[in-house]
């Protein structure tokens, strides 16, 4: 687990505010948020009271950071698994969400991999609308703009449009892991919370 996860995680147990924080350790606030937001690595002297002020010393916190060593690659796993299952969408439009969610609500997550995980879920459920609206929608305007239907002799127009929207979807799930696993991004912001 990172420091700032750690520094959050301890702060939510022991049911302190930023404020709080900041008035016991004689740090800022902004320095607080900074440090959760993981914009800005601490100062060895800014994590020392940091850990001070929450009643932890850096010894014991080093020994669970190193027992969460092996939690972490057990988390990533499990989370690399649920983003892998995300790409049923290819073979079941719909039905796909079904084994997703279940892997979600039995899997037991630490707090950034939940947030993860409902993201992708919840892009997931807006693409899914989307994209079969799209696909549903493109015979009316192909005859709309007097194009063909077929694409050759093998392929329905909507069924290469789903296939070029299903890539897109690829693509995007796994950008939103990616920037989600390093730190939080801006851009994911605009997906709506549905879970």
């Amino acid at each position: 687990m990172k420091f700032n996860d750690k520094i959050l995680q301890l702060r939510n147990e022991r049911k302190i505010s930023q404020e709080e924080l900041s008035e016991a350790s004689g740090i800022s606030i902004r320095t607080i948020q900074r440090i959760e937001k993981d914009e800005v690595n601490p100062r060895p002297y800014t994590a020392r009271k940091l850990l001070e002020a929450l009643n932890i010393s850096l010894e014991d916190f080093n020994a669970e950071s190193q027992n969460d060593s092996n939690f972490n690659i057990e988390e990533n796993t499990k989370l690399n698994r649920f983003i892998i299952s995300n790409f049923l969408v290819f073979l079941f439009p719909i039905i796909f969400l079904i084994p997703v969610i279940f892997i979600w609500k039995k899997g037991k997550w630490s707090n950034s991999s939940n947030i993860i995980c409902k993201k992708i879920l919840s892009f997931q459920v807006v693409w899914i609308i989307i994209s079969v609206s799209i696909t549903l929608l493109t015979p009316f305007f192909i005859k709309l703009f007097g194009g063909q239907n077929v694409v050759g002799q093998l392929f329905p127009t909507p069924i290469l449009v789903y296939i070029a929207l299903s890539f897109v979807d690829v693509f995007i799930v796994l950008r939103i892991a990616k920037s989600l696993k390093v730190s939080s991004s801006k851009w994911t912001s605009i997906i709506p919370n549905l879970f």
